[in-house]
């Protein structure tokens, strides 16, 4: 009996062992189980929410949009689709699209940012700029510019509507209108949200106020990238004026605005006096300056020896640049500098060869652009000239020779000083690649000029 009591104990005993084991199991299973709580989801999106700010800062955007994509998710499980907190969300997974080159999945993410901004808010809060700039950006990456336009114009509206006429924060949505109407071929649009720009700086900061002159030399920049010379003159005659009757008055910007003054009329190549005389002008500001500007005097005597040589004017030229290396006798620290600007010869009138070929044939309709490539050896003489040219390898062999060769001859370079002693340069070689037009050649069967006759009984 004593030994059935203590086999029942132990039977007993590994029963009370088991169980707790379970309820051990359980109850760790169920902690296991146990969801966050929505304060740690809270904290979970803010963490995450660091880390994408930090990964959009270093441009790592492919990780950034494994990132926001999570973020949207869980701010959608904490507050739902509608919540305005998903907007914030939704424009930097749009945005980090955006910077990978996704401009489709950008756009549509984009709209749906727009659309809870309308639903949540109202169609003119400011909100919804950030996004439509953003869909009108995709839409011109994509070459869709009359949809871009329509776009950003709403964008410029709702600017107008709460922050008035001529506020600053507009700049950045006429710059990309600009972009849209050079899409389009429509130079007058462009211009038009250019030159507005000035108006708006005018408006905000007063006529005289030297910061509209920020705003007159961006607009010389849009005129120099488009080709419209004259304008970019005139724009720079006018900043001139400006500076010339301001008592406070940089010398070093008043310097760059004649500098750019004489290149807009090198670039013409019409009148060497239209294009020296504001250099000399310069010239002489350094001069009557109390301070020394050696640099800058560098700089400008540069231009008037590229000048000259453009010209033809070879000696005058040389003169130019023989002051540049006597400023080594006033400020020993330019040696180096001076000594590199003449290391090697530099174009200063430079005749492009074409980077697109094609034959101006508008029948050939079933044809691609296909990558082409010219090298030419040449020599540059004392007078900055290229003579012994010679073309050593082309793809298209002969396409672009003759072309190419003509370009050479007719630009000009600054020749290369050692010490001050002007150079010739020989065996400088230059490559040129460029995209041609070839005509799709059709895939004919070949003739066969014998064969059997088909045999009727098989």
């Amino acid at each position: 009996m004593h030994q059935s009591f203590i086999t029942l104990h132990k039977h007993h005993s590994r029963i009370y062992v088991n169980l707790l084991v379970i309820a051990i199991c359980c109850y760790s299973f169920e902690s296991f189980c146990q969801e966050p709580s929505r304060d740690e989801l809270i904290q979970k999106r803010v963490e995450l929410q660091k880390s994408f700010v930090t990964l959009y800062d270093e441009e790592r955007y492919q990780p950034g949009v494994l990132i926001a994509t999570e973020i949207l998710s869980l701010t959608e499980e904490l507050f739902g689709t509608d919540s305005t907190k998903m907007i914030s969300p939704l424009n930097n997974l749009a945005s980090a699209y955006f910077m990978i080159g996704e401009y489709e999945k950008a756009t549509e993410t984009f709209f749906r940012c727009v659309e809870l901004i309308e639903n949540t808010k109202n169609i003119l809060t400011p909100e919804l700029i950030q996004p439509l700039n953003g869909i009108g950006l995709s839409l011109n990456r994509t070459e869709q510019y009359n949809q871009a336009v329509e776009v950003f114009k709403r964008a410029l509206h709702i600017n107008y509507v709460n922050d008035g006429f001529y506020n600053l924060d507009q700049i950045d949505i006429h710059d990309s209108l600009t972009e849209s109407f050079i899409g389009l071929e429509d130079l007058d649009g462009a211009n038009h949200h250019q030159e507005f720009q000035v108006r708006i700086y005018k408006n905000h900061y007063g006529t005289e106020n030297q910061e509209v002159d920020t705003s007159l030399q961006k607009l010389a920049d849009w005129y120099k990238r488009s080709g419209q010379i004259f304008s970019e003159r005139l724009i720079y005659e006018e900043i001139y004026k400006r500076q010339s009757n301001r008592q406070n008055q940089t010398i070093k910007d008043l310097v760059n605005t004649l500098k750019n003054l004489s290149f807009s009329h090198r670039r013409e190549g019409l009148d060497i006096y239209d294009s020296v005389s504001p250099l000399k002008k310069a010239l002489q500001r350094l001069e009557d300056d109390p301070d020394n500007h050696f640099r800058l005097k560098l700089e400008v005597l540069l231009d008037l020896g590229d000048t000259y040589f453009s010209y033809g004017k070879v000696q005058s030229g040389m003169q130019a640049y023989q002051e540049c290396w006597g400023l080594i006798e006033e400020d020993s620290s330019l040696k180096t500098e001076i000594e590199n600007r003449f290391s090697e010869p530099v174009k200063v009138r430079n005749i492009r060869i074409p980077r697109i070929y094609s034959p101006g044939d508008e029948s050939l309709e079933n044809g691609y652009y296909k990558q082409g490539f010219i090298s030419i050896r040449f020599d540059i003489d004392t007078r900055g000239r290229a003579h012994n040219i010679k073309i050593i390898e082309s793809d298209p062999d002969g396409l672009l020779d003759k072309e190419a060769e003509l370009a050479i001859k007719r630009s000009v370079y600054r020749p290369v000083h050692i010490e001050g002693e002007i150079q010739p340069s020989k065996d400088l070689i230059t490559r040129h690649e460029f995209q041609y037009y070839a005509e799709e050649q059709a895939i004919s069967e070949p003739e066969i000029l014998d064969q059997p006759l088909e045999n009727p009984m098989t």
